[in-house]
C-alpha cells in the first residue's frame, strides 16, 4: 500500500485555485521520496493575503503545467493509497474541487488527518499547528511550501507512530479509527448540470485579475482589476492615493493602456491586461 503526504497552496479562497502541489512517500518508516510543482490555476486570481502566505504570483505560474498535466503522472500514487495531509478537510476539498474543475475522476483512496492524530496522541499540545508540532520534533521544513509542507506531515505522521507503538503509518490509521474512504469520483458529465455551473463560475473567474505596480518611488502596490456582468471595469489600488480619492495615477495609466509601471510583465500577463480592459471598454461604450 502507497502511503503519501500530500499538501496544496491555493491561489485565492477558491478550493479549485489550486497553485501548488507536494507529496513526500513514505517507506519502510522514512520519508523515501518528494514530488513538488507549481500548477498554473484556471484563472491568474491570486488573492494578496494567498500571496503574502506562500509567496506565489501569478507571474509565477505562468508556464506551469495544469492541474490536469500534473494528473496525469501522479493519478496511479492514489489508487487504494493512503493519503496523509495536516488538516485534510482542506486538502482533500483541494483535490476533489480542482479534480472536478478539469473533468477528472479520482480514483479509491482513503485519508489520514494528522491534525486529528495529534489531537488523539498529544491531547496537552497548545498548538497542532503544522509548524509547532514540527517545532516540537526537530523537524526542520520550510513553511507553505507545498513540497516541504508535505514532508513535515509525513514526519508528524512517522512521530505519531513511535508514540503508539505501532507498526507503521496503516496500523495507526486503522487502530485509531481515524482512516476516512475517499469515493471515486466521475467527472461530471458533458453539459451536464455540474459542467455548466462549472463553467458558468469559470466564465465568471476570468474577469477578475491581480497584479503590482510600482509607485514613484519604486514601492510595489497590489491592483485589482474586475470585469462586471455588464462589461463596465472596475480598478481598485492599495496605494496610498485611493484611500483619499476615487482615482489614482496608476489606475488612470492603466485606463489609457499604459503597462509600464506593471511590476513583472511578461507576453503573457500584457496579453490578459489587454483583453481585459480592451473587454472593459466595449463594455463601456
Amino acid at each position: 500500500m502507497t502511503v503519501v503526504a500530500l499538501d496544496f497552496e491555493t491561489a485565492n479562497r477558491s478550493p479549485d485555485s489550486a497553485c501548488a502541489i507536494g507529496l513526500a512517500f513514505v517507506e519502510g518508516g522514512a520519508v523515501t521520496r518528494r514530488f513538488h510543482t507549481l500548477v498554473r490555476p484556471p484563472e491568474l486570481d491570486f488573492d494578496p493575503f494567498h500571496i503574502r502566505v506562500h509567496g506565489i504570483r501569478p507571474e509565477d505560474v505562468l508556464h506551469a503545467p495544469s492541474f490536469a498535466e500534473v494528473w496525469r503522472d501522479i493519478a496511479p500514487v492514489f489508487d487504494g493509497a493512503l493519503v496523509l495531509a495536516h488538516n485534510a478537510s482542506f486538502d482533500m476539498g483541494v483535490l476533489q474541487r480542482t479534480a472536478a474543475r478539469h473533468g477528472l475522476a479520482l480514483p479509491r483512496f482513503r485519508s489520514f488527518c494528522t491534525v486529528a492524530m495529534a489531537r488523539r496522541l498529544w491531547p496537552e499540545e497548545p498548538s497542532r499547528k503544522l509548524s509547532a508540532l514540527a517545532a516540537r520534533f526537530g523537524i526542520a521544513f520550510r513553511h507553505h511550501d507545498a513540497g516541504e509542507d508535505a514532508f513535515a506531515c509525513a514526519a508528524i505522521a512517522l512521530e505519531g507512530v513511535r508514540h503508539a507503538g505501532a507498526r507503521d503509518i496503516g496500523e495507526l490509521a486503522e487502530t485509531s479509527g481515524l482512516a476516512k474512504a475517499v469515493a471515486a469520483g466521475a467527472a461530471p458529465k458533458a453539459g451536464g448540470v455540474a459542467a455548466r455551473a462549472l463553467a458558468a463560475r469559470g466564465a465568471a473567474a476570468t474577469s477578475r485579475l491581480r497584479f503590482r505596480v510600482a509607485g514613484s518611488r519604486g514601492t510595489p502596490y497590489e491592483i485589482e482589476a474586475v470585469r462586471g456582468p455588464r462589461g463596465d471595469m472596475r480598478l481598485a489600488c492599495t496605494c496610498p492615493a485611493s484611500r483619499f480619492r476615487s482615482d489614482c495615477k496608476h489606475r488612470a495609466a492603466l485606463r489609457l493602456g499604459d503597462l509600464g509601471a506593471v511590476v513583472g510583465l511578461t507576453p503573457e500577463i500584457e496579453r490578459e491586461l489587454l483583453r481585459l480592459f480592451a473587454a472593459g471598454r466595449r463594455g463601456a461604450a
